[in-house]
């Protein structure tokens, strides 16, 4: 029982030491001015879809394929996301 506690317990100290470096990483971004934007990408087969320039969950509006680049900058506006354009 003690080999599974231990092998969680490093487990978790892991996860944790990732999330406090992510945090730290995203806080070194907003002191240097750098804003995590909205990237326009266009697939092979003519439809747009959308992501963050650095990382992160996208708005759930804009998640999928558009087939107008003016409906995703649209919803940006909207939502008040900046949109790397």
């Amino acid at each position: 029982m003690d080999a599974k506690e231990s092998a969680y317990d490093k487990v978790m100290a892991k996860a944790l030491e990732k999330k406090a470096a992510a945090k730290e990483r995203k806080e070194q971004r907003e002191e240097d001015g750098v804003i995590n934007k909205l990237v326009i990408d266009r697939t092979p087969n003519g439809l747009y879809s959308v992501r963050y320039s650095y990382s992160g969950p996208v708005p759930d509006e804009l998640k999928g394929l558009f087939t107008r680049k003016e409906r995703i900058i649209t919803i940006a506006q909207r939502l008040g996301k900046p949109l790397e354009v």
